[in-house]
């Protein structure tokens, strides 16, 4: 089918540029995912549950837990 192939290949290739170092490719790996997920080739989920949520955001939850 090939559907969201322009996606994966972006990805991979910034990989391959980076030296295999995922979190300069982020991004590229979120818009594979959710292409996967338009194209009803994976099941929707919320881009939070595969790791995709805003750090700022999770280090301030964890502060305010620790004041708990």
């Amino acid at each position: 089918m090939h559907l969201c192939d322009l996606e994966k290949k972006e990805y991979l290739n910034c990989l391959k540029t980076s030296g295999h170092k995922s979190e300069k490719c982020r991004h590229l790996s979120k818009r594979y995912l959710e292409c996967r997920m338009e194209k009803n080739l994976m099941a929707k989920q919320d881009m939070t549950e595969l790791g995709f949520g805003n750090l700022s955001q999770a280090n301030l939850s964890g502060d305010k837990l620790e004041q708990l």
